[in-house]
């Protein structure tokens, strides 16, 4: 099963996402990162957490290799570039199953209107893949931006569904790919937190494709 995280605003926080991702399933079977990002940051951190990756920011070998490594591995995630480019598109274009983390911020959420086009298109020419859904990352609790965006991206304004658990702003989250380890490997309360909540949206994902 391939799963892409994209949107198109940098800063979302597909990696942190992905990498946690990645590790998570790794109890599930086996898995690989590819990091269509320029930037590479997953694979640095994959290094560190042991987890096969492979760099892979051309289109065509994503549209040509994303199948074949599907065949070798259970989960096959790939941590998409923060751009509409044709990279994200190819993604699109081979993914089961496409996570959107939305920043509940004005300019991120003004920024996923473009995506939720692009997401619509790519169903269409596939007939209704890849599956789809939307998630609150990076939130701040009790907020009206928070609230707002909650509103905004419903499956009735969108047409996708917005998964129910949200991905809180915590900083455990940001130092894990620094530090080389993931949330399950930090301790303290807010780690545990983060872990949590990871396991709660990483199960309702798989719930919604049918992979659990």
């Amino acid at each position: 099963m391939i799963i892409g995280l994209t949107n198109q605003k940098g800063g979302a926080g597909k990696t942190t996402v992905s990498g946690h991702l990645a590790y998570w399933l790794t109890k599930r079977g086996t898995v690989i990162v590819v990091d269509a990002d320029a930037q590479a940051s997953s694979t640095n951190w994959m290094k560190d957490l042991e987890l096969p990756c492979k760099t892979m920011i051309d289109p065509d070998d994503l549209f040509d290799e994303l199948p074949l490594l599907a065949e070798q591995y259970d989960w096959v995630v790939v941590d998409g570039p923060g751009s509409l480019s044709e990279t994200t598109k190819a993604i699109l274009s081979r993914c089961d199953l496409a996570l959107v983390p939305c920043k509940p911020a004005g300019l991120d959420m003004h920024s996923t209107s473009k995506m939720l086009r692009i997401l619509r298109q790519a169903k269409e020419l596939r007939s209704g893949a890849p599956i789809v859904g939307l998630f609150l990352n990076q939130a701040k609790k009790g907020t009206v931006l928070l609230k707002d965006a909650t509103r905004a991206l419903s499956e009735k304004n969108t047409g996708f569904p917005l998964l129910k658990t949200i991905i809180y702003d915590l900083q455990v989250i940001a130092d894990a790919p620094g530090q080389g380890t993931s949330v399950w490997g930090m301790s303290g309360s807010t780690a545990k937190r983060a872990a949590q909540e990871f396991d709660s949206l990483f199960t309702e994902a798989l719930q919604i494709e049918g992979a659990l």
